[in-house]
């Protein structure tokens, strides 16, 4: 649909002079008084702008005194399904006329054009082309647009008014549910049976495009999951020309909202007055406060005072019973920036490091978090994976594809070379996965790496549980599970002499549970088989290995076609799939909770060799 636009404009002068007047009477205004307003004022001039969150309420609201009014919905191509479902079901609810707003490219220009995930490399070009932009264009045919900004929302909204002068787009900028809490706007919707977005009884007070939203966790803000982790917290929509989307993080300027400057009189000879001592510290409080950079969170019920103790120094003392933040991360988040520390630990200490890239899972969680560690700038290291001959193609395509997205540079170190040059020989068993040790050995002697990336858990298998998180290699790349390193208070030790390196484990502390969780909230993409879907399949000593080139079944063992999905992925002869039905995150995350066997114990046959497989391979050098 288009918008129908009124043709002729007021004046700016007029325009303000509107804005002027409904604030000087609009102090006891209720939401529904605001509606009636905007009607009167600018019925035909003006559009609703709906995310069809829980802000479906606001056309609901003016559609009572405005029915068939404009609502403005940015299609950026990335929505939730939940979201667009909504948007139909507004459409059947209430007189609105909805009003799909496109960007100039279509996902798939924009991929060709910029390159696929835009939002995962620069989040602010790629909501300026699919929101700024459209919706500025679209807004420039009326004189006032409504919103459904709440000053809860975050501490940059906390003081918005219900009729503003928007400077940016020079036109009237209304709010009637400004100083409504999210539990009056969802009662407004439920006693009038506004359809709103389903996934904000899902943890998801705030809604925008699917790969830039995540759950929040409790206690935070409601925008909080909106483009976590990342120094931004608006689009560009709501923001002046004097302010920039991304903004001082809202926990810091929390704590300064409490800060309460109290001169001390008569303590110290000065020749500054009281008064100008109070504006000293108030100017050191508001230098503090334009940092672009702030990683101090404090919670907002902390009361701090601050007192002059002479010559411009300031004292500052809580008078809360409990001083720590009440506002913690959660624990996915506490996991994500524990992982991007020891990254960026490693690289600052490490001249020469690299990142161990399958294609698996964990790896792909790991180069995930290697990649936001280091955002907008490229990986500082390049990739390494050992090929042993007899991987999965489908997750050999997908290694290549993420490591062209994003530009790094992928060394393959392969068996088959050593096979076909006489340097390892075929197993009698026939599965390679313990013959990588070599061609991994030798990759690193050529390449000079000091640090190898490694996608390791504790939770996996018993040997991987003891190992530290920077683990120590002698110069024949062997590990001595007796002489590690203490790792107290997370402090690590990379030392090592000329020969040897370390190998660094950035995931040691996550689940396969969490790796999953993480997977959901980051909207992370896997090879397609670690999903269910159907494939030829044989059970040997209690698993379910695929049928192909590499992998054949023996003398009784029958072939059949199962629902299978798998845990984990390496060698394709001795990696077992599981029966599952599980298709998609939420299914395989229930399942993995459900589940008491490990994934390496319930799907890899090269764990179950001996009773110290693993341990004895990795004191050879294996990963």
């Amino acid at each position: 649909m288009t918008a129908e636009v009124a043709v002729t404009r007021r004046s700016v002068a007029e325009l303000r002079a509107l804005v002027a007047e409904a604030q000087a009477r609009s102090a006891d205004w209720t939401a529904d008084d605001v509606a009636a307003w905007t009607a009167a004022n600018f019925a035909g001039r003006v559009a609703v702008a709906c995310s069809m969150a829980g802000d479906t309420v606001v056309p609901h609201l003016v559609a009572q005194h405005l029915p068939g009014v404009d609502v403005l919905f940015l299609e950026t191509g990335y929505h939730f399904a939940e979201t667009i479902a909504t948007r139909d079901a507004l459409a059947e609810a209430a007189p609105v006329h909805i009003v799909d707003v496109l960007p100039k490219l279509t996902v798939v220009e924009q991929d060709a054009a910029y390159g696929a995930r835009l939002h995962d490399r620069d989040a602010a070009l790629c909501c300026q082309m699919r929101k700024v932009e459209p919706i500025n264009a679209t807004l420039a045919g009326y004189e006032a647009w409504v919103t459904g900004v709440r000053r809860e929302d975050n501490v940059l909204r906390a003081n918005t008014q219900f009729v503003e002068w928007d400077e940016g787009h020079q036109m009237v900028k209304i709010n009637p549910i400004a100083a409504w809490s999210f539990d009056e706007l969802l009662d407004y919707a439920s006693t009038h049976q506004v359809p709103t977005n389903p996934l904000l009884t899902q943890g998801y007070p705030s809604i925008g495009c699917a790969p830039c939203t995540r759950p929040v966790a409790p206690g935070e803000e409601p925008r909080a999951g909106r483009w976590a982790g990342l120094n931004k917290t608006e689009c560009g929509l709501h923001v002046q020309p004097s302010e920039t989307p991304d903004t001082v993080e809202a926990p810091f300027v929390t704590a300064l909202q409490n800060i309460t400057l109290t001169p001390s009189v008569g303590l110290v000879e000065t020749d500054s007055s009281p008064v100008e001592l109070v504006e000293t510290a108030s100017s050191r409080v508001e230098l503090v406060e334009t940092r672009s950079e702030v990683s101090t969170s404090s919670t907002s019920e902390n009361s701090v005072s601050t007192s002059s103790t002479g010559e411009g120094e300031v004292s500052t003392s809580s008078t809360s019973e409990n001083s720590a933040s009440a506002r913690r991360l959660s624990q996915l988040r506490e996991l994500e920036s524990e992982a991007i520390h020891i990254i960026r630990e490693t690289v600052s200490e490490l001249e020469r490091p690299v990142l161990l890239f399958s294609g698996g899972k964990d790896s792909v969680v790991m180069l995930h978090l290697a990649a936001k560690a280091f955002w907008p700038a490229p990986l500082p290291f390049p990739l390494l994976h050992v090929d042993t001959g007899h991987n999965f193609a489908e997750v050999l395509d997908f290694r290549d594809a993420v490591a062209e997205s994003l530009g790094a540079r992928l060394i393959v170190a392969k068996v088959q070379d050593y096979i076909d040059d006489g340097r390892l020989l075929e197993r009698s068993d026939g599965t390679r996965n313990p013959l990588q040790t070599q061609p991994l050995l030798d990759a690193i002697a050529e390449g000079r790496f000091d640090a190898v990336f490694g996608g390791g858990r504790r939770d996996e298998e018993k040997a991987r549980a003891k190992e530290r998180v920077v683990s120590l290699r002698d110069e024949f790349g062997q590990w001595d599970p007796r002489n590690q390193r203490p790792e107290l208070w997370n402090l690590y030790n990379p030392r090592h002499r000329p020969g040897e390196h370390v190998r660094v484990f950035p995931l040691s502390n996550w689940t396969e549970l969490d790796v999953w969780r993480y997977i959901e909230a980051e909207g992370i993409e896997l090879p397609a088989l670690y999903y269910a879907h159907e494939r030829e399949v044989f059970s040997r000593d209690g698993m379910w290995l695929a049928l192909g080139e590499y992998s054949q079944p023996r003398s009784g063992e029958q072939v059949v076609t199962k629902t299978v999905r798998y845990r984990t992925v390496g060698d394709m002869s001795c990696t077992g799939a599981v029966e599952s039905d599980a298709a998609d995150v939420a299914a395989v995350l229930a399942e993995v909770a459900a589940t008491r066997v490990t994934e390496r114990g319930a799907t890899r046959a090269d764990d179950r060799l001996t009773e110290a497989a693993m341990e004895d391979r990795k004191k050879e050098g294996y990963f």
